[in-house]
């Protein structure tokens, strides 16, 4: 199975969101809509301090959970940690995260990739061994995180592969298997996926593809399954 066929596999939930604040919030909602079947907008009293908004999700019509709106927002514009880093507990669009695991949205921004690969990493990084698969597109997109995944692999007992469409012609990376001309498949996306090294309460994946328009659409998901149709294909696209 190539990549393009396992994004092409993807079946979100029938999702809603109901916005409930004092006034609307479109920024918020506009950005909903790139992924939730149904946003809804509710009125609370003009009295309700802002930050007491909050968002109510439903799969099907049953309910799933209700987030502050502060998690939405923090999102749109989310802070990028280091995987080792402390500040991933207080992060508050991690809850969202976690919320909309399996949606696919068809508008994100590199920075929101970003957040959430950091995310993935984190996990890897806690949990110390597994194997973390990670798509760079290309070597220009890899070289600024040499860092990252040179004190990943130093201070883990991760397997760590990374897969390029082009050639690496830098210096290697300690710990690091570099797979290079991966072809178009890889390429076109932005992909992660790490194996909970067998744990399937750790696993994690996240796959996105670039849009001509600019942008990515994706999903990112912690169902063993899906992680690891997400893996055989990024092998298979590295072969």
């Amino acid at each position: 199975m190539t990549l393009t066929d396992c994004f092409a596999r993807l079946e979100p939930p029938t999702r809603t969101v109901t916005i409930y604040s004092p006034q609307p919030q479109p920024d918020v909602a506009d950005w909903f809509q790139t992924g939730i079947d149904t946003v809804d907008y509710r009125s609370l009293p003009d009295v309700t301090a802002p930050e007491r908004s909050f968002f109510v999700v439903h799969d099907d019509g049953t309910f799933v959970a209700a987030v502050g709106l502060e998690s939405a927002r923090e999102f749109l514009e989310p802070p990028i940690h280091e995987p080792w880093a402390d500040a991933f507990d207080d992060a508050t669009y991690r809850r969202l995260v976690d919320v909309f695991e399996s949606t696919v949205w068809h508008s994100l921004e590199r920075r929101q990739l970003l957040a959430v690969s950091r995310g993935i990493e984190n996990r890897a990084w806690q949990a110390g061994s597994g194997t973390l698969r990670v798509g760079f597109q290309n070597a220009a997109a890899l070289e600024p995180m040499e860092p990252v995944y040179t004190r990943l692999a130093a201070e883990t007992a991760l397997d760590i592969h990374v897969y390029i469409a082009d050639e690496w012609d830098r210096p290697a990376i300690p710990g690091v298997t570099i797979h290079t001309d991966g072809g178009d498949g890889i390429g076109s996306f932005w992909v992660l996926v790490f194996d909970g090294d067998g744990d399937p309460l750790r696993t994690s994946g996240l796959i996105a593809r670039e849009r001509n328009s600019g942008g990515f659409e994706g999903v990112w998901s912690d169902e063993p399954q899906v992680v690891a149709r997400l893996e055989r294909a990024l092998q298979a696209a590295g072969d």
